[in-house]
């Protein structure tokens, strides 16, 4: 681009009214006097490149997208296991635990390189002056030296640090399946909320069949002078709501459709076929104890608490390895002369080393007081978190036996007010009964049959939270990818 844009300035130069050479009469050069045609061009130019760059974009996204036969779609036919597989596929967070994990393993292998030999080689070369006994001299010198030790005791301190790492894998790991819970229950809300939509979109289908129906009779009625005005007034306004709140329903299916699809990384313009028609109504098994106790035993939160602990523990430990000696062996060669490539006179050595520091003003006892205290505070968040852990798992619990007493209500509600919506039908039709009993009737229809719908989205997603809040592995549980 810059090359680009260059080149259309020394264009724009050359090319700016005034003298043959392309300056102006007042003798001064204006890059900015460009012609109607030179702006054309510089314009198809950019968009010529920024075509370019889509296209290259466009085609690095359609390989990313995760599909049946690997290539990019226009539809796609999901089921709920499916749809967690490919959001676990997908997830940026994921991945960005996956690479988490892998650099806590490469801190274990930083840690434990400390026990092993280490190699060092430095040259230097310069030019002096010295003061002999044949008078002052100048000249070169060039040295090379080659150095290999090896620690033989350290306190304790490489030990400390390599547990530390080890405990930091630990815990990436279970950022990764907290991620991956947290993905699971994303995808599970995504899939039912897409699900409801469009169950919800054929309750309105269906009140406006009815209406329209219903409309059709009335007028019938009114045309042999049964029935008033007002009848079919009333009627054509309920229809009208009614085809408003199906515009309604079809906006919320369409918004959760592209909804999903940006939770698994498809196109906004892929079609998604669910081979779920209904919200399902699956019995949870698991007791409220059974549950907590899983949670507490399994939950990445808990299991985190209890490594922040240990690393705690650790990290006293190595503040105490800081007050104790250090031994290694070390081994020297070395080559020096005044010309290169300085390597005529050759020397070693190879000793030992003890070193310890026997007084320090206090800070190693005021280091070990403040990792006792960090430790403290450990324990404090551990049992914390667990105690928070303990509320969430109840309250998840509760709110799906809630959910399921609901589900029970609302289906009877629906038998009801669909019973009740034939008979003032049926009762209209006959002359025996009147329009506003129809309406409502379809109304508390379409009412009861949401309220169930809502009852049922919240008794499957429950049970994913639920899980969620147990700290349950994605592979496991009612949904299993």
């Amino acid at each position: 681009m810059i090359m680009a844009f260059s080149a259309v300035t020394m264009t724009v130069a050359a090319a700016t009214p005034g003298t043959a050479d392309g300056v102006p009469e007042n003798g001064n050069i204006r890059p900015v006097d460009v012609t109607p045609l030179m702006r054309e061009e510089l314009a198809e130019q950019i968009a010529a490149h920024t075509a370019v760059i889509r296209e290259r974009e466009a085609k690095k996204a359609a390989a990313s997208v995760i599909t049946d036969k690997g290539a990019h779609t226009t539809q796609m036919t999901l089921d709920l296991p499916k749809t967690v597989r490919l959001a676990l596929a997908y997830n940026r967070d994921l991945k960005a635990s996956r690479y988490a994990v892998k650099k806590a393993e490469a801190a274990i292998g930083e840690a434990k390189a400390a026990r092993s030999i280490t190699g060092e080689y430095t040259f230097s070369a310069g030019r002096g002056s010295a003061v002999t006994a044949m008078g002052p001299m100048t000249g070169n010198q060039y040295n090379h030296e080659l150095t290999v030790s090896l620690p033989l005791y350290t306190g304790g301190r490489i030990e400390h640090g390599i547990a530390l790492a080890e405990l930091g894998k630990e815990a990436a790991q279970e950022d990764l399946l907290k991620s991956e819970q947290n993905t699971k229950l994303e995808a599970v809300k995504g899939y039912f909320s897409l699900l409801a939509a469009r169950e919800v979109q054929r309750v309105y289908k269906e009140a406006v069949a009815n209406l329209q129906a219903h409309v059709q009779n009335v007028k019938a009625q009114y045309t042999v002078g049964t029935v008033a005005k007002v009848d079919v007034l009333h009627s054509e306004v309920s229809l009208a709501a009614a085809k408003t709140r199906a515009v309604g329903a079809d906006n919320e299916a369409a918004l959760a459709e592209d909804n999903l699809d940006n939770i698994l990384g498809l196109p906004l313009t892929t079609a998604l076929t669910l081979q779920d028609h209904r919200l399902p109504f699956q019995a949870y098994t698991l007791s409220l104890q059974e549950s907590t106790q899983y949670a507490l035993t399994y939950r990445p939160e808990v299991l985190q608490a209890a490594l922040s602990v240990q690393k705690a523990a650790t990290y006293m430990a190595l503040a105490k390895a800081d007050n104790r000696p250090t031994a290694g062996i070390r081994f020297t060669q070395a080559w020096n002369d005044t010309a290169f490539p300085g390597t005529k006179h050759k020397t070693w050595s190879l000793g030992g080393q003890i070193s310890y520091r026997f007084y320090d003003g206090g800070a190693g006892k005021h280091k070990i007081s403040q990792a006792r205290q960090d430790l403290n505070i450990a324990g404090e968040i551990e049992q914390k978190t667990r105690d928070g852990v303990q509320l969430q798992v109840k309250q998840a619990y509760l709110a799906v036996r809630s959910a399921a007493q609901r589900v029970r209500e609302t289906q009877a509600a629906v038998t009801q007010a669909a019973e009740g919506f034939a008979i003032s039908r049926v009762r209209y039709e006959a002359g025996v009964g009147i329009n506003l009993d129809v309406l409502d009737a379809q109304l508390a229809l379409n009412q009861a049959k949401i309220n169930h719908i809502q009852a049922l989205y919240d008794y499957n997603v429950g049970i994913s939270s639920l899980e969620q809040a147990m700290g349950m592995d994605v592979r496991s549980g009612v949904v299993r990818p």
